[in-house]
């Protein structure tokens, strides 16, 4: 049980960065959670850190030196941003490359745009096996859908998320049901979707090209 709490670190895989990212905002959540509970932070953009040496060795002492790393990051096709996969190749080679002997918790929080946080499963299935190859302690993967959007529920996860980190506990299953649940109904978001793009297309004169499809075949 935490005495007085640990050192968490947020690793941001947006290329928005730490300040107008949804990722970053969904950790920011987590992490001052934990904060309150006596825990020291820092946060580190993935995407600037690959781009230097410099930057490749603090994320590494970064990494060296927390207790729990918390890993946030938008969904890009079943996977991640290449910079943000080029960092966790980093971090990978230099824990089996070291004698490292800390083994951090390692959560994650995948978002994506989608209104099924299901969609977020394959990378949620990279992530851990990067885990488990790597000499981490899996704790969680926290996938949200929706895009920005953080419902009642969310934050109730995120409160019991936060207190089984501190508390060194098994993450409950009433995590994941908090945030599995669509935030919408699918037919529901097309019918926005829908509504959406006609509005920007009679913004720009072009309503009626909706249907176009430049790239079909037409038979000759």
């Amino acid at each position: 049980m935490s005495d007085g709490g640990g050192r968490v670190l947020l690793l941001v895989g947006s290329p928005k960065g730490l300040e107008k990212s949804n990722s970053a905002r969904f950790g920011r959540m987590v992490v001052d959670r934990l904060e309150r509970r006596g825990w020291a932070s820092e946060a580190v953009h993935l995407h600037a850190a690959v781009r230097t040496e410099a930057g490749r060795q603090a994320l590494l002492d970064a990494v060296d030196t927390a207790s729990v790393v918390l890993f946030a990051a938008p969904l890009y096709i079943d996977s991640l941003p290449a910079p943000a996969i080029r960092a966790l190749e980093t971090i990978a080679a230099h824990r089996r490359a070291g004698s490292v002997s800390r083994v951090p918790r390692f959560v994650t929080l995948i978002n994506c745009g989608f209104v099924e946080p299901s969609q977020n499963d394959t990378c949620q299935w990279i992530l851990r096996r990067f885990a488990e190859r790597t000499g981490f302690e899996w704790l969680a993967g926290v996938s949200l859908g929706g895009g920005g959007r953080v419902p009642k529920r969310v934050r109730e996860a995120f409160d019991i998320l936060a207190e089984s980190i501190d508390l060194e506990i098994l993450v409950p299953d009433e995590v994941e049901r908090l945030t599995r649940k669509p935030i919408m109904p699918s037919w529901l978001y097309v019918v926005v979707g829908n509504s959406m793009w006609r509005r920007w297309a009679a913004r720009s004169g072009v309503e009626e090209r909706l249907g176009d499809r430049p790239y079909e075949r037409l038979d000759s």
